[in-house]
């Protein structure tokens, strides 16, 4: 079945900040390109804010998420066969920048699932069984705080990537950092685990899109969608290649 399944594709983003008009219009116009042939999920990493902080934040991304949503349903085809999996990221409601991150709370996600029933909204990081592939995806800008607390620095920044997927895949943990660094709740240390190796990880990290595979483990970062110039990845699983996707201005 799923070599079979050559349409299969997951389609992910990272920094889905829903309080932007701009973003807002360019998810409609990635829905209009894709209501011909459905993805199978589309994997949305917060932040999901541009300003996450004040009193009004919660209600704020109610109102985003309800204006996601009538987006959705303006393309049936999406809305009847896609699903949509949320995974919050460090500066959305929750407790602070400890690790791993529960989901958001159902009463601010209360609306939009009953609006798009396939939705699903997750932990950070969160995992996902497709067949006989596992995936791993993990919204937290890991790179910039790798490369200040590194023992030895790469010769190029061109190399950054391949380093910093190499450690983690290495250390066989997402956050090989000390606790001061990168807070881990001790009780579910081993949610950040990553042995045995998965067949994808997804960094969504707010460094530059990369595509590495190291040890048969392929490793993507879709980078920052709004302020890579809406770049995005897409997965295809029957053949294991990535796609990189940027939208255009019209």
């Amino acid at each position: 079945m799923e070599e079979e399944n050559e349409d299969a594709m997951f389609v992910f983003l990272s920094d889905v900040w829903l309080d932007q008009a701009e973003v807002l219009e360019k998810l409609r116009i990635m829905f209009s390109g894709y209501s011909a042939i459905p993805p199978t999920c589309f994997f949305f990493c917060g932040n999901f804010s541009s300003t996450p902080y004040g009193r009004s934040q919660i209600q704020s991304l109610k109102g985003s998420l309800k204006a996601l949503a009538d987006i959705i349903c303006e393309y049936p085809s999406i809305h009847e066969s896609s699903r949509f999996v949320f995974v919050p990221g460090s500066e959305d409601p929750g407790p602070g920048s400890i690790l791993p991150r529960p989901p958001l709370t159902e009463n601010i996600t209360e609306e939009f699932r009953q609006q798009v029933p396939f939705s699903v909204f997750t932990t950070n990081p969160c995992r996902v069984q497709y067949c006989t592939q596992e995936i791993i995806i993990f919204r937290e800008d890991l790179v910039n705080k790798m490369c200040r607390n590194c023992v030895r620095f790469p010769n190029s920044s061109l190399d950054i990537p391949n380093h910093f997927v190499k450690t983690i895949l290495s250390q066989g943990h997402l956050t090989p950092l000390p606790l001061n660094v990168s807070p881990v709740y001790w009780a579910y240390d081993y949610t950040l685990r990553t042995y045995p190796l998965p067949d994808l990880i997804v960094f969504a990290d707010k460094y530059d899109p990369f595509t590495v595979t190291n040890t048969d483990c392929l490793c993507i970062n879709p980078g920052s969608f709004p302020r890579s110039g809406f770049s995005f990845k897409v997965f295809y699983p029957s053949n294991k290649t990535v796609e990189d996707s940027k939208l255009q201005d019209l």
